[in-house]
């Protein structure tokens, strides 16, 4: 073989080694661009969105993956720190002041159905049968603290002084509390089980479900308010890319409203947002 003909094949084998590594970068691009990292908290968000969002997303090409987060901190950092693409957790209310306290850039898409708080007792069959000094144990991070205050107002055990801004409630702003009810503050997510040792508890509905309780067995459910029903979030510069569109367009479909309206499913006696059914 030849100086010039050696110099031919090499030149060519370069050509089809540098093609194939751009195709295989091309690939792998694709795969990545098409790929959405999801965050839920335990509890059913997560299964609602296995059940009622992958296959239509699957549907559209994209491969999902899910990242289960154990509290209510990480999920938005995550989301923040591009580690995940979407997460659905949250009420509009929380991610607004974790959003606004962190200096975040996240931005809700859409609401979805959501399980509403609950008092629940193991002690008590009624509110009306609580007795003076009862315990009740509420969550101790602000923006659900507040929110479960507002459940117990809504009941008529408590009232709020009517000057404060009730979403910013703590229970220093409680005007009148004719039961003598005593407070202890815990972490949401183990609520569920300080119910042995306190007489009511005011639990988040997915840590309710998760730790296999009924909505039905609570004793009072809240009546949710605009800006608490939970919601679909992404970093604000991703609210008008394709994957936020298609998200969106298949929480608003006939095949998403036939998983929530199943009776089999624990979705059905979630709450519908105002524009569940545009």
């Amino acid at each position: 073989m030849n100086v010039t003909t050696f110099k031919k094949i090499a030149a060519a084998t370069a050509a089809l080694v540098i093609g194939a590594a751009a195709l295989t970068g091309c690939g792998s691009e694709t795969t990545e661009e098409n790929t959405i990292r999801v965050g839920v908290c335990a509890g059913p968000y997560g299964d609602m969105f296995t059940e009622a969002i992958e296959p239509a997303l699957e549907e559209k090409g994209y491969k999902v993956e899910i990242t289960e987060f154990s509290d209510y901190v990480q999920p938005n950092n995550a989301l923040a720190e591009n580690e995940i693409d979407v997460n659905m957790f949250q009420h509009s209310t929380y991610l607004a002041k974790f959003s606004e306290e962190h200096s975040l850039e996240l931005s809700y898409i859409t609401e979805i159905p959501t399980a509403a708080m609950g008092v629940f007792s193991n002690q008590y069959a009624t509110l009306e049968d609580a007795a003076d000094g009862a315990t009740v144990a509420i969550p101790n991070d602000d923006t659900n603290l507040s929110r479960a205050l507002r459940v117990l107002a809504q009941t008529g055990l408590i009232t709020i002084d009517p000057d404060i801004d009730a979403s910013k409630a703590t229970v220093s702003d409680i005007s009148e509390n004719p039961k003598n009810l005593q407070f202890t503050e815990v972490s949401a997510e183990i609520l569920p089980s300080v119910l042995d040792s306190t007489d009511f508890a005011v639990i988040n509905g997915n840590y309710a479900l998760s730790a296999g309780l009924k909505l039905s067995d609570a004793v009072y459910n809240e009546e949710l308010e605009e800006g608490y029903f939970n919601v679909i979030a992404v970093r604000t510069a991703d609210v008008d890319s394709e994957f936020a569109k298609d998200i969106t367009a298949i929480v608003h479909s006939d095949a998403f409203r036939a998983v929530i309206e199943d009776e089999n499913n624990q979705y059905s006696a979630f709450a519908r947002p105002a524009a569940y059914n545009e």
